[in-house]
């Protein structure tokens, strides 16, 4: 669980492939932070360097286990994160699921426009 202050506002679960992270901290099965630069700093020193990721975000209805974990008001839905992460070649280095309170956490994103949506002109 991720807190921010007393509150928490998020759960965030990383599987990995067991040959990408067999002798890490990675396979340690208690529940908790992977340390200093996370997961992807425990890959990039195994040799696998993200490159780029994919996220699919949905809303939902929290279960009742969660609506307690997350110490949610009555009716707060979640938003509910599937991360898929790769390596420059494709290689799928980690899959993650988070669950998040909706009114504690923002998503924010920025990326270029494809050319596509250019004109003749490169404009």
């Amino acid at each position: 669980m991720v807190k921010e202050g007393d509150q928490p506002t998020h759960t965030l679960t990383s599987y990995y492939r067991p040959e990408h992270v067999e002798g890490t901290r990675l396979v340690d099965p208690t529940p908790r932070p992977a340390g200093k630069g996370g997961g992807f700093r425990v890959l990039y020193d195994a040799g696998y360097e993200i490159d780029h990721m994919k996220e699919r975000l949905f809303a939902r209805t929290p279960t009742s286990d969660e609506v307690k974990f997350l110490q949610l008001p009555p009716g707060e839905p979640v938003v509910e994160l599937h991360r898929t992460t790769y390596t420059a070649s494709g290689t799928v280095v980690e899959f993650a699921i988070g669950v998040h309170a909706a009114s504690r956490f923002a998503w924010e994103y920025d990326f270029q426009v494809p050319d596509s949506a250019k004109d003749e002109k490169g404009q």
